[in-house]
Formats: C-alpha cells, structure tokens, sequence
C-alpha cells in the first residue's frame, strides 16, 4: 500500500520540508505548481486528472488536486532514544496511552513539534500508527520527531526512570496537582490518556507525580490533543525550551 498525503497545504508543505523523503507527486494543477517546486524534485511530479487521484484512495478525500507518495515513516528504537537523551541537559518526552483517532494524534505531534518535545513514545499496538491522515494533521511534521513505538509502556517509563526522567501523569484523581504549580524536572516525561478511558492505571501509579490542568470545571476534561498541547507548553515555558 502506497503511503499517501494529500492536499495542497500538507503535500507543499511536506515536499519543501523533506524533499529527500518525497517518492512521487501527482496534481491537476500542474503548470501552477511545477514552478513552486524544488528544481530537485521536478522529475517526479506528474500531472494527474482528480479522477485519477482519488482511485488511489480507499475512501473520498479532499485532495484538492494534490497528492504525494512519500516514504515509510521510520520509527525510532527505544534504547536509542533514550541514549540520545541522556546526552542532554534539558530533556522532554511525550508518551501517549492508546490514542485511536488519526486527527487528534497529528494534532498532537503539530503541537509537540512547535513545543520542542521531539521525542514521543506509543504502544505498538491499540494506538493509531503514523499514517497518510497523521501526516497531513501534523502538516508533515510527524517525520520531524522521533517516535518509539513499545510493546509496554510501563516498562518504557521505568526505562526512562532509570535514566533520570521524573515521570508526571495528567489525570483528574484525588492526588493530582495543579499543573501551574509544579516544578518540572530537567528531564521531564509526561502521559497522555486516550480519548474515551485516560491514562491506565498501572501508568498512573508509575508516575511520581499526577497533574491536571485548571478549568471552570464546566466540563470534565478536555479533548486529548488540547490536553497534551496546554501541558507540553507549561513544561516547555517553564524549562525555557521555547
């Protein structure tokens, strides 16, 4: 299966930021974009009629007449990741309990690229991979970050424990602390819950601390990729990482 992103925003975007990964370009608007293109990169667009396009999707998209085959993504080994990190003095990691739906995880690597947590670990199982949808929501920048995917989450915390992460939760018990209030670790790792059950709770008693994020309490949580987003750009403030 070809691995596809589309429209016009993410397909420019994409080719202008990882030209080396970019395999082939089709478009109906050809002549308006071939001018646009890194001279390296002319070879491989092709014009193409919207007919065309959209055969090479399982389901209607709105590629609005661009579409780019691009490289599989390449995930990062843990062990590597961590010995990488363990190089710096100031360090992030965003790791996500079991997020399902496509949108709100290329969302969440949007915004953990723009706030500097470049390395996020998933389950390698019951999460959503990175695919074409991921790719587009994150306007490419999914393949700025380094993503480990693990067999036990758990076991990765205790990992990342080992080599000097504290370890903080968003969760809504009895024992979490206001997020304004922490001081955040130098190296500092945080979970994210799925959309529907949160974070498990063997995660939760893993971490040394559990946070969440004030509100007006009109409602009982917010959305997975507004929550990651509201912390990781606490954290990042507050370690002067942006």
């Amino acid at each position: 299966m070809k691995n596809l992103i589309y429209g016009k925003h993410a397909v420019t975007e994409f080719i202008t930021n990882h030209p080396n990964m970019v395999k082939e370009v089709w478009t109906s608007h050809y002549k308006e974009f071939i001018n646009e293109v890194n001279p390296d990169l002319k070879p491989i667009v092709k014009s193409s009629t919207n007919d065309k396009m959209e055969r090479l999707f399982d389901q209607k998209v709105n590629h609005q007449g661009y579409v780019a085959e691009v490289k599989e993504f390449n995930y990062t080994p843990l062990n590597e990741m961590i010995e990488n990190l363990t190089k710096e003095d100031k360090a992030t990691v965003l790791i996500l309990d079991q997020i399902h739906d496509p949108y709100n995880f290329g969302a969440i690597l949007r915004s953990a690229t723009q706030l500097n947590f470049k390395n996020i670990i998933i389950l390698d199982r019951k999460q959503v991979m990175v695919n074409s949808t991921v790719v587009k929501t994150s306007a490419g920048t999914a393949y700025d970050l380094n993503i480990a995917k693990v067999p036990n989450l758990s076991i990765a915390v205790d990992k990342l424990k080992d080599a000097g992460f504290w370890v903080y939760a968003s969760n809504l018990n009895k024992d979490a602390q206001d997020m304004r209030k922490v001081d955040f670790d130098k190296k500092t790792a945080l979970i994210i819950g799925n959309e529907e059950k949160g974070i498990s709770d063997k995660l939760t008693k893993n971490a040394d601390v559990n946070i969440y994020i004030p509100s007006s309490n009109k409602i009982d949580s917010y959305n997975a990729s507004v929550a990651s987003a509201l912390m990781m750009y606490e954290i990042a403030n507050k370690l002067e990482l942006i």
